[in-house]
């Protein structure tokens, strides 16, 4: 069985570890952009800013003793940009599951944990980024609901 929660510290190796499986599958796709997979504990200061904020959280999913998956989310007031209305939205910086882990759900079910966790401190949007390469993650997220609201483009210089 599968149980969710907002991370702690003590979460941090688990989150790294499966921040590296993310790592991986970017790199792979663009080494050019994405760093090579290297010892999680590289990025203990990246994933630690998100554990348990006033204004970010990282929610995991946990199977017996075991963190499966993370998602982390920001919350944000934006009232700065006079060409935008003011809203509170929240972003969802990363999201990971196990490889083995993967086809059962608990992407959903982090993102629908993500959303209430937004929708409890005002938010009415929830962004995210999605490379082009990811088509199942882009797949998901259609199927959650979520549309494109702009396109981020790149080229190579040489």
């Amino acid at each position: 069985m599968v149980t969710y929660r907002e991370a702690t510290i003590d979460d941090l190796r688990a989150i790294c570890v499966l921040g590296q499986e993310i790592n991986a599958i970017h790199h792979d796709a663009w080494p050019d952009v994405f760093a090579p997979s290297s010892d999680p504990s590289r990025d203990e200061g990246l994933w630690a800013e998100m554990i348990g904020q006033p204004n970010a959280t990282s929610l995991v999913a946990q199977c017996d003793d075991e963190v499966v998956g993370f998602v982390n989310v920001l919350f944000v007031e934006r009232d700065k940009n006079p060409l935008l209305q003011p809203i509170s939205f929240a972003r969802v910086g990363s999201i990971g599951v196990a490889e083995a882990h993967r086809g059962r759900g608990i992407g959903r079910e982090l993102m629908r944990q993500a959303e209430a966790w937004a929708s409890a401190r005002g938010a009415r949007h929830l962004s995210l980024n999605v490379w082009a390469f990811n088509e199942r993650a882009v797949d998901l997220y259609r199927k959650l609901g979520y549309d494109v609201r702009s396109h981020s483009m790149g080229k190579r210089l040489a």
